[in-house]
């Protein structure tokens, strides 16, 4: 009803630029890195972990909210989208998003603040900071513990040498925030698009989104440090 499982399924697709965490070209591994990615992130074992920690920790009082809206004709319809959204090619998306933006800042858009009342609405850049900074921590050290990484530092200097380059990772995901909402969302009337705000900054709707990025963080690092402590197995054509 959510999407919910497509978008943990299309975690898939971003894990084939996994070796760029650890600074390489994500084709460094060739075929080698796709089948073992294909493996650790297979997608219905993914929603069968992701089911698995809702269950444990949804309220069955946000269940029910989120359901209410995500089984609206309003929801039904966003979810359409996103689930497209979710597994086209990412580099299109990226580049259509950004002629969309291009656009809507030429106008004068007020799609432009929806936008970012959108992004804060459903997560904080805090949050999504310290979890990317979580993941790449786990990917690395497991990638250095399988021999994998001549990785030169411990976790905790790692950590803090992740944080410190804080202010750019939040422009990034700022203007990846809008880039993505410009190009999902083009075809929402601007009605629309101002009745999702809405329901996004409901209270419960916002804790609905704290708990789902919760478990998509968690999956998604638990994945990553699975890859990197079988890196070692597969054949590089250079070192990590």
């Amino acid at each position: 009803m959510t999407g919910f499982d497509v978008a943990i399924a299309s975690i898939q697709q971003g894990a084939m630029a996994g070796p760029a965490l650890a600074g390489d070209a994500p084709d460094q591994f060739s075929r080698e890195w796709v089948r073992l990615a294909e493996t650790v992130f297979e997608p219905d074992q993914m929603v069968d972990d992701a089911i698995e920690m809702l269950g444990a920790v949804m309220p069955v009082a946000l269940l029910d909210h989120g359901m209410a809206f995500y089984g609206s004709d309003l929801g039904q319809h966003i979810v359409a989208i996103e689930n497209e959204t979710h597994m086209e090619d990412g580099d299109a998306k990226q580049a259509a998003g950004e002629k969309l933006i291009t656009r809507l800042i030429e106008e004068n858009s007020p799609r432009m603040d929806v936008f970012r009342a959108m992004s804060k609405a459903i997560g904080s850049v805090d949050v999504a900071i310290r979890s990317i900074v979580e993941i790449q921590v786990r990917y690395l050290m497991a990638a250095s513990a399988a021999g994998a990484s001549d990785l030169d530092l411990d976790e905790t200097d790692l950590r803090a040498m992740l944080m410190s380059q804080q202010d750019e990772m939040r422009r990034n995901i700022e203007v990846n925030g809008m880039v993505a909402n410009a190009y999902a969302y083009r075809t929402l009337s601007d009605q629309e698009l101002i009745d999702y705000l809405s329901a996004l900054q409901d209270p419960e709707m916002k804790q609905v989104y704290e708990v789902l990025n919760a478990v998509q963080y968690e999956i998604m690092a638990d994945r990553y440090e699975k890859l990197a402590s079988r890196l070692a197995g597969l054949a590089p054509e250079t070192e990590l």
